[in-house]
């Protein structure tokens, strides 16, 4: 979702139905089930006469989906957020937008049920209660990267604990990049200033790359069996393949 100087008119209630059907019919020739498509209906019908007369803007947008989510129940908010972000282009009627989302298959198809907490210190708590230290080598490689770059370690470590509780969160869920954005909108939900979720997207947005290029070992064979390539046992440091 990105900002705007200006804004649209509202849409009429007939096109915001339009609008949900749209965004519907595309998540289902994506691969979603009928549950996933029954599940964020009922969402979005509840989102849906909050944008009624409503100017098209993102600030509005949000403001709205504020609302939205904080109505829904707990499990729910995820799926919530994530749905609503998807629907944003749609409400705007941004075709060239939608077109562009499509193609990098920036749509999701799965509801997610995660564990949440009420804050990120809970759940970094929860985190350390649990001894989660599952986290893939792409952690560390960002990190040292920020450190090569001469980041200052206070915030090297601010940085780390929201992509260790992002990574827990994430824990479980397949290794695909659907599952890294819903797991950044269920993030989003235990920041509560504005201003801290802007910085946290941006973090995650850089990390990603990250994150999709390192992972870990059992992955790496899962992804490339997936794709049909071989894999690589090139050893770091090694010119030589195992044999």
């Amino acid at each position: 979702m990105t900002d705007s100087a200006s804004s649209l008119p509202a849409m009429p209630v007939a096109d915001l139905q339009l609008a949900l059907d749209a965004y519907l019919r595309l998540i289902l020739r994506q691969g979603a089930a009928e549950q996933v498509l029954d599940e964020r209906r009922q969402l979005l019908d509840q989102l849906l006469p909050l944008l009624d007369g409503v100017s098209r803007d993102a600030h509005s947008f949000r403001r709205v989906v504020e609302r939205f989510v904080g109505s829904c129940a707990v499990v729910d908010r995820v799926t919530a957020l994530t749905c609503a972000r998807e629907f944003y282009y749609f409400w705007l009627g941004d075709v060239k937008k939608l077109v562009e989302i499509t193609a990098r298959s920036g749509f999701t198809t799965r509801n997610v049920r995660l564990e949440m907490a009420d804050s990120l210190a809970s759940l970094l708590e929860r985190m350390q209660r649990q001894g989660f230290d599952a986290f893939p080598p792409s952690l560390e490689i960002y990190l040292g990267k920020l450190f090569e770059d001469g980041m200052a370690e206070v915030d090297i470590h601010e940085r780390e604990m929201l992509l260790k509780g992002m990574l827990f969160l994430l824990s479980g869920q397949p290794y695909r990049p659907d599952s890294f954005r819903m797991v950044v909108d269920a993030m989003l939900l235990h920041l509560n200033d504005s201003r801290n979720k802007k910085s946290f997207v941006q973090l995650a947005r850089e990390y990603f790359y990250y994150w999709l290029s390192f992972p870990p070992a059992h992955e790496r064979i899962h992804l490339a069996e997936e794709a049909a390539q071989p894999i690589s046992l090139l050893q770091p440091g090694s010119t030589t393949r195992q044999r």
